[in-house]
């Protein structure tokens, strides 16, 4: 096999497997948001105390307790 058909067969593989984790990733997101699951306020309190929260890349998240 020349490298072209095997990077061409890499490329595929690495390819469908981020479209299946990103497809499952928006499925997850939209099914909590539905159940009424939404993002947490910047500052709460939970069961280890208060929390804070700040927006994160690719919306994610970055906490850290007080």
């Amino acid at each position: 096999m020349s490298m072209f058909v095997i990077a061409a067969i890499i490329g595929g593989i690495v390819g469908l497997a981020a479209g299946f984790h990103g497809g499952h990733g928006h499925s997850n997101y939209r099914h909590a948001r539905a159940a009424g699951h939404g993002r947490k306020p910047a500052l709460y309190l939970g069961a280890r105390g208060p929390w804070i929260t700040i927006p994160g890349p690719f919306g994610t998240r970055i906490g850290h307790r007080l």
